[in-house]
C-alpha cells in the first residue's frame, strides 16, 4: 500500500523560456531516472517529445513523468509556457498536490507567471518557487525576489541565495543550514563547505528575515527563538507549515542549465511540498444523495479523475488520471456517472516521457495513464456503480480567434474528420464548426501558436493538408441601452396548441463580468420548466442581431409569464424565451466588442522608441516601461486584430533580438 508521506504530486509552472523543461531534465538526471541530460535546444528532452515541441523548443502538451528521491515517489508534470497552452497548465494544476514556479532570474516575473499563479491561487496550490537563470548577465537574485512580493502579491521565504565567485555563479548559499554548496557538471552535488567571510555578513541578514518571518506564523518557533533553542528540523517544520497553509512561497535559486542548484531544489519538495496526507480529501458530488462532501483519500471506494485524454496511434484514447481513493486493478471495469457507462480499464501504465511502463494495480495518490476508456473525456470522474461520486468540472475559456480552413478533396475529408475528432478529444480548448454557406470548417483557439500547431500536427500526424484562410477575430455583442418586450407564442405543434406569453428585460452591464438571468415572477413553475426557459434564453444570446456574435455582458430578467400548464409542454416556454429574449436584444440594439491584449515586450533598449511607436500605430497603449540593464520591458494592450503577424514585425525592428508574449485582456468595443 501506498504511504501517502512519500508521495510528492507537483509540477513546474512559468513563464515561457523560463527554464521548466530543463528544470524537469536535471530532476530526472540527478534522481537517477535519467542516465543522460536531455537539451531543449538539441531536442532531446524527455518530456518535450512531440515533433512540435522539439522544432521549436518549447513545451505544448503537459508530460507527467515518475521518479524518485530519498525515498519520496515523485509524479511530475511539465506543463507549457505559452499562454495559447494555458488550458493544460489548468488541468494540471487540478490534480497536482503543489507546485514548483520557476522564474527567470533577468526577467523575474513576466505576465505568464502571473497568469499560472492566480491558477494555482484558484486551485489552493502550495508552491515553492526557484529562481533559475541566475549564471545570465543581467540577472538579480534581490528584484526577482521583490517581484514576488509586488507582482504575485505572495510573501517570499528565501531559504537559498545565489553565490558568486568574480562575477560567475559558483554555486548557493543555504540560509537554514548556513553552509556553501556548489555542484558537478551533471547538477549532483559537488561540496558542502562553511560561508565564506565575505558572504558571511549578506546570508546573516537572510536568515534574520526568514526567522523573523516564520515567528509571524508559529508561536511555538518563536518560543524556541527566545530559548535559544532553535534547530535545523524545527525550522523544516516550520517552512513546511507555513508553505502547506499558503501563508509564504519558499525561494530557492540556481541555474538548471548550468547544473547549479538541484539538489537542494529536491530536498525542498521533501521536505515542504504537501504529501495526499497533508490534503487528506476532495470535494466530490454524491449522485445519488445530490449532496457535496469530503472524500477520503484513504476511503476504500475508488474515485479516479480524468485530467487529460490524448490519442495515440497504437492504444487508442490514453486516460491521463489522478487516483483519490481506492485501489484501481487492471482489467476490471469503473462506472462513469456523465455517460452511465463502465468504461474497463485494458492496461494501466505508469508514464515517463512518451515512453510507458505496465502495472497490473495501483491505489489512492498515484498519477497514471489508462488505456481502454471509450466514452471519457477530459475532466470526467470514474467510481463504482454502488457509490456514484463527481468531482468538479474543469472550465475552458473560448476561443478569441477563428481560421478558416478546408480538405483539398474528397478522401483528405475523411481523415481530415478523423483527425480532428482525436486532437479535439485531447484538447477541449480547439473548437471546430462547419460552416454551412461555404462548406468549409472554423477552426477556434487560444492564439496564432494554437492553431498553428492543431493544423500542423493534422498534417503531420495524419497526413492532410489543408487549405487555410487568414485568421479573424471572434467578436461579441453587448447591448446599447436596456430594454422591455413582451412575446405572446402560440402554434400548433404536432396536434397541440403550444400557448406562453413572456415579458423580459434586458440591460447592459459593466464590462467583462458576464451575462446573469433572473427569473423574477410570480407564477410557480417547476425546475424543469424554469431550466426550459434558461435554455431558451442562453441559446438567444449565442447569435446577436448585429453580426450574429454571442451576446455578452447584460442582465436578462423574465418579469411576467402567462402559461397554461394542461394545454402547453415546457417546450412552449423555450421557444417562447427564446424567441423574446431575441426581439428585446433587436429593441435593446447591439455594439461589437472586440478581444484586447495584454502585451509584454522584451527589447534591448535602443530599439525601445521604434517598438513603442509601431505599437501606438497598431492601436496599442502603454502601460508600464520597466527598466533592466540594457534592456526594456515594455507592457501594452492592443487590439487582437491588430497584432496578426506582430512576431515578424517586431524581429525586423529590432535585428531579431525582441522578444513577446501576449494573452487575452478583455473585450472592449470596437
Amino acid at each position: 500500500m501506498n504511504d501517502f508521506n512519500m508521495i510528492r504530486n507537483f509540477g513546474f509552472i512559468a513563464h515561457i523560456d523560463a527554464g521548466k523543461t530543463t528544470t524537469t531534465e536535471r530532476v530526472l538526471f540527478v534522481t537517477g531516472a535519467n542516465y543522460k541530460i536531455g537539451e531543449v535546444d538539441e531536442g532531446t528532452t524527455t518530456t518535450d517529445w512531440m515533433e512540435e515541441e522539439k522544432e521549436r523548443g518549447i513545451t505544448i502538451v503537459a508530460a507527467a513523468v515518475s521518479t524518485n528521491w530519498k525515498e519520496h515517489i515523485y509524479h511530475i508534470i511539465d506543463t507549457p509556457g505559452h499562454v495559447d497552452f494555458t488550458a493544460e497548465v489548468q488541468r494540471s494544476l487540478r490534480v497536482l498536490d503543489g507546485a514548483v514556479v520557476v522564474l527567470c532570474g533577468v526577467a523575474g516575473v513576466q505576465t505568464q507567471t502571473e497568469t499560472v499563479w492566480k491558477q494555482a491561487d484558484n486551485f489552493h496550490v502550495p508552491r515553492i518557487v526557484f529562481i533559475n537563470k541566475l549564471d545570465r548577465i543581467g540577472a538579480n537574485f534581490e528584484n526577482a525576489v521583490k517581484d514576488i512580493d509586488e507582482k504575485l502579491k505572495a510573501l517570499p521565504l528565501v531559504l537559498n541565495i545565489p553565490y558568486y565567485e568574480n562575477d560567475i555563479l559558483s554555486g548557493i548559499i543555504d540560509i537554514v543550514k548556513m553552509k556553501k554548496y556548489t555542484f558537478n557538471d551533471n547538477s549532483t552535488l559537488k561540496s558542502e563547505d562553511d560561508i565564506p567571510d565575505e558572504y558571511m555578513e549578506k546570508a546573516s541578514k537572510y536568515r534574520e528575515r526568514m526567522i523573523d518571518t516564520l515567528t509571524r506564523f508559529d508561536d511555538d518557533l518563536l518560543e524556541l527563538v527566545l530559548e535559544d533553542k532553535i534547530t535545523e528540523d524545527h525550522i523544516h517544520a516550520s517552512v513546511r507549515n507555513g508553505t502547506i497553509n499558503r501563508n509564504f512561497m519558499p525561494v530557492l535559486c540556481g541555474a538548471s542549465f548550468k547544473n547549479t542548484g538541484i539538489p537542494p531544489l529536491l530536498d525542498a519538495i521533501n521536505l515542504y511540498l504537501p504529501s495526499p496526507n497533508d490534503i487528506k480529501s476532495i470535494k466530490g458530488l454524491h449522485v445519488k444523495e445530490d449532496k457535496w462532501e469530503d472524500i477520503p483519500f484513504d476511503s476504500p471506494d475508488p474515485v479516479i479523475y480524468i485530467f487529460k485524454v490524448q490519442y495515440h496511434r497504437e492504444k487508442g484514447p490514453l486516460a491521463f488520471a489522478r487516483i483519490y481513493s481506492g485501489k484501481i486493478k487492471q482489467g476490471e471495469s469503473y462506472f462513469n456517472p456523465r455517460t452511465k457507462k463502465r468504461e474497463r480499464f485494458q492496461d494501466l501504465l505508469k508514464v515517463y516521457g512518451d515512453d510507458f511502463q505496465r502495472i497490473n494495480e495501483t491505489e489512492a495518490g498515484d498519477i497514471i495513464i489508462i488505456v481502454g476508456t471509450k466514452d471519457t473525456v477530459t475532466g470526467d470522474t470514474l467510481c463504482s456503480e454502488g457509490k456514484q461520486v463527481v468531482l468538479e468540472r474543469l472550465t475552458f475559456p473560448e476561443p478569441v480567434i477563428h481560421i478558416r480552413i478546408e480538405p483539398k478533396n474528397s478522401i483528405d475529408l475523411e481523415k481530415f474528420n478523423t483527425a480532428k475528432t482525436h486532437l479535439i478529444l485531447e484538447d477541449p480548448t480547439i473548437n471546430c464548426k462547419d460552416d454551412p454557406e461555404t462548406g468549409q470548417t472554423l477552426v477556434g483557439g487560444m492564439g496564432e501558436l494554437h492553431i498553428e500547431i492543431f493544423l500542423e500536427r493534422i498534417k503531420k500526424e495524419y497526413g492532410v493538408d489543408l487549405k487555410r484562410g487568414q485568421p479573424q477575430v471572434v467578436y461579441r455583442e453587448t447591448p446599447v441601452k436596456p430594454s422591455r418586450y413582451t412575446y405572446e407564442f402560440d402554434k400548433k405543434i404536432g396536434g397541440n396548441v403550444q400557448h406562453a406569453e413572456m415579458t423580459i428585460a434586458i440591460e447592459p452591464v459593466e464590462r467583462n463580468v458576464g451575462n446573469s438571468i433572473k427569473l423574477d415572477f410570480k407564477n410557480k413553475l417547476t425546475s424543469e420548466e424554469n431550466l426550459h426557459i434558461e435554455n431558451g434564453i442562453k441559446t438567444a444570446l449565442l447569435s446577436g442581431p448585429e453580426s450574429a456574435y454571442p451576446v455578452v455582458d447584460c442582465r436578462i430578467t423574465v418579469v411576467e409569464i402567462n402559461y397554461d400548464r394542461p394545454r402547453s409542454s415546457p417546450l412552449a416556454l423555450e421557444a417562447c424565451a427564446n424567441i423574446c429574449t431575441g426581439y428585446t436584444l433587436r429593441d435593446a440594439g447591439t455594439m461589437l466588442l472586440e478581444p484586447i491584449m495584454k502585451v509584454e515586450i522584451e527589447v534591448p533598449d535602443k530599439f525601445t522608441g521604434n517598438v513603442m511607436g509601431d505599437l501606438q500605430s497598431r492601436s496599442g497603449i502603454i502601460l508600464d516601461i520597466e527598466k533592466k540593464i540594457a534592456q526594456d520591458k515594455i507592457l501594452a494592450k492592443a487590439p487582437l486584430k491588430q497584432m496578426f503577424g506582430y512576431t515578424t514585425g517586431l524581429r525586423s525592428l529590432t535585428q531579431g533580438k525582441g522578444s513577446f508574449s501576449m494573452q487575452f485582456m478583455e473585450y472592449d468595443r470596437l
